[in-house]
């Protein structure tokens, strides 16, 4: 969540020189290059998808993250980084719903108060942005597409199974993305633009920015979001991404400046407080065993 966090304030940072289909598909450019034969290495014919699996390797790819950052990316030419985290910290309720009625996953009336819990301290914490004049609905809309997309993405990536490498997992996922990718990359972009954006990647932080994105927010965030699904289940893991707009608050701090104001404080503690209250069963199964 602390990559995923960042990777708002990075990629707002990276629309000043490039356009959003540019930066998706550097980023899949690199990850899958850097991956792929990091995956032929180490894990050799393991690295081979099933013929019976195929299916929902594409189906993973095309919501994420074919759909998912092209929603995301352009909602960020709208709106402020802190407003699109905002609404993408609203995925683990949709998420927890459908682990509840299709992956039949149990949820307390506890649990379900701590997503809401969560979700109130994430617009205390950026209320203000609200208010903002520049406020663009249709980069809302773009951000609520992101935010169902993942919804599929889950879906999918439940379908795969669990002896494939999470590792393995992710690197398919960049290079479907990729060649979903390749067509739009040439479709937006002229010689001109081409030109252009090669001379940005000359400058250090640019490229620095892309890097990071590529290898830590597409690439490792995934394996280590998959690893914890894997062990504590759909719903309870997405919960962990209402720590997104904390981690996107505390970042661009550091990185833009920003103020952190009382209300982001108070909502900080509150999406910390539902998160707690989301694991509570899970803790007091944990105390129970080792008793």
């Amino acid at each position: 969540m602390f990559l995923w966090g960042g990777s708002f304030v990075l990629t707002k940072h990276l629309l000043i020189d490039f356009n959003p289909i540019t930066i998706i598909f550097i980023r899949c450019v690199i990850a899958s290059l850097f991956f792929t034969i990091f995956c032929i290495i180490v894990f050799k014919r393991s690295f081979i998808m099933a013929k019976k699996d195929i299916k929902y390797f594409i189906g993973m790819a095309f919501f994420e993250p074919f759909i998912y950052f092209l929603f995301e990316t352009y909602s960020l030419k709208y709106c402020d980084a802190s407003v699109v985290s905002v609404i993408i910290a609203t995925i683990p309720l949709f998420v927890a719903l459908m682990a509840v009625f299709i992956f039949k996953e149990k949820l307390s009336k506890l649990n379900f108060l701590g997503v809401f819990l969560s979700i109130s301290g994430i617009i205390i914490m950026l209320w203000r942005s609200f208010n903002d004049v520049n406020f663009s609905f249709f980069g809302v809309f773009l951000a609520f597409g992101a935010v169902f997309s993942t919804i599929g993405y889950n879906y999918f990536l439940r379908k795969i199974p669990t002896s494939y490498n999470p590792i393995v997992v992710i690197t398919w996922q960049n290079i479907i993305g990729l060649i979903a990718f390749l067509p739009l990359f040439f479709l937006v972009n002229n010689t001109e633009t081409i030109a252009f954006q090669c001379h940005a990647l000359r400058d250090l932080k640019n490229i620095s920015f892309i890097l990071i994105l590529a290898i830590f927010c597409s690439t490792v965030a995934f394996i280590l979001y998959i690893d914890s699904m894997r062990n504590m289940g759909l719903a309870r893991t997405n919960i962990f991404v209402n720590l997104i707009p904390v981690m996107t608050v505390i970042i661009a701090y550091f990185v833009l400046r920003e103020e952190i104001t009382l209300s982001k404080i108070m909502g900080i503690s509150i999406v910390i407080l539902g998160i707690f209250l989301v694991q509570h069963r899970k803790f007091h199964k944990r105390i129970v065993n080792s008793s």
